[in-house]
């Protein structure tokens, strides 16, 4: 009996190994192409070269070509790589002729050199008819990121000087938080979090990840002024019966459920990918910027007032808005790429939601309630009002005697 486990044991260890060293082989012959960089900018006219390198041992003949997503450049010829080594590469020359942006991916038979690793096989190529268009799109961009990042501290610095919140929306400040918080853990986790940006390329194996630091720093910034701000509303005066509304408390709590019941599901159901999670907060942080102003333009026509809401965050957030669109379309036209705009509804809605309340809060405030006492709060307003009725009071029999006097 033991005779025979023992030959068992031998079987099962001999096959255990001819399969790991078949694994492995498999590994070692595994052959793949990569094209590199993956991504260039270039000027209709100008010329570059792509690195097209293999890697591995390759017995035979390939055939590779090149496939253009746009038609933005001369067309590349078929190329056949044979009996190639491990490491040997080939200058591919791309002339542009037109400008616009597309995607360079390879094709080669057998498929499977590009197939297991896609998300090595493309260049992204940007061409652009000036590159001082692109300059001052660069430009636009931070203005409009300092208008935005300023635009906070306005609000802060108003609700101090006034040691009042009185006619500050709670329910704008809750969508805010909400919104921001979510905005900012959608980009954190496509900048830092290697296993969300491997599902992101497993997703999208031809497109680059331009998430980058300042899009982290921003929301988290957005979420501190906010934190602060709500802080404030909790120590400074408050107006009678100031509290968020019940509807404001709703649309949140189905908001926040929503993403716990996502961080329930995503580990369970194998369809859903944390990215999908992702994905989930940007939609809810597009649809709080459709709805977060309303509660403070409501505020200001109850009040038949601006009181309390600083103009010069509307002005910095309009200026912000106006300046993000302007490059939208300023660098849709120099790529002659008009699709992208359509193409990225966060962007794009945030500025045309931005411009189109501000421009409400401007007549609110320079048109409709621009004599309403600046400065002063509800209460501070109501002693003034109970006042001039007492004087008014007070008033009267001395205009009646004065009247019997001339009689």
């Amino acid at each position: 009996m033991a005779r025979v486990l023992g030959s068992h044991l031998l079987v099962m260890m001999a096959a255990l190994t001819t399969t790991a060293a078949s694994q492995t082989s498999s590994k070692s012959n595994a052959s793949a192409l990569t094209l590199d960089p993956h991504e260039v900018n270039l000027v209709v006219g100008d010329s570059c070269s792509l690195t097209l390198t293999h890697r591995g041992e390759l017995e035979g003949c390939v055939n590779v070509t090149f496939e253009f997503t746009k038609t933005i450049a001369e067309e590349l010829p078929p190329m056949e790589l044979c009996d190639s080594s491990d490491g040997d590469s080939w200058d591919i020359q791309i002339n542009t002729t037109h400008n616009g942006r597309a995607t360079v991916s390879l094709k080669a038979s057998p498929s499977e050199l590009v197939e297991t690793n896609p998300h090595e096989a493309f260049c992204l190529v940007s061409v652009v008819t000036d590159p001082a268009i692109t300059v001052a799109g660069d430009v636009l961009g931070w203005i409009y990121t300092i208008a935005w990042d300023i635009s906070f501290l306005p609000q802060i610095v108003h609700n101090w000087r006034r040691k009042s919140v009185d006619g500050l929306s709670f329910d704008f400040l809750t969508f805010n938080f909400i919104g921001f918080f979510s905005y900012f853990i959608f980009n954190m986790g496509l900048y830092w979090l290697h296993e969300i940006r491997n599902e992101y390329f497993q997703r999208h194996p031809t497109r680059l990840l331009h998430v980058r630091l300042n899009d982290v720093i921003f929301p988290l910034y957005a979420v501190l002024c906010t934190a602060f701000q709500i802080l404030q509303c909790f120590l400074l005066h408050r107006g009678p019966g100031q509290r968020v509304s019940t509807t404001c408390r709703v649309i949140s709590g189905l908001m926040v459920m929503s993403a716990v019941v996502g961080c329930i599901l995503v580990p369970v159901v194998d369809s859903l990918l944390w990215l999908d999670l992702l994905y989930w907060l940007s939609y809810l942080k597009l649809a709080i910027t459709c709805i977060k102003y309303t509660p403070q333009l409501w505020e200001n026509y109850r009040r038949q007032s601006t009181e309390g809401w600083s103009i010069w965050q509307v002005i910095l957030d309009f200026t912000g808005g106006s300046l993000s669109l302007l490059q939208m379309f300023l660098l849709a036209g120099n790529y002659d790429d008009w699709w992208s705009v359509l193409t990225d509804p966060a962007k794009l809605g945030l500025g045309l939601l931005s411009v189109f309340f501000d421009i409400f809060f401007f007549i609110q405030h320079y048109c409709l309630y621009r004599n309403s006492g600046h400065g002063k709060t509800s209460e501070e307003k109501t002693s003034i009002v109970s006042l001039e009725k007492n004087t008014k009071g007070i008033d009267s029999p001395a205009s009646e005697l004065h009247a019997n006097t001339h009689m």
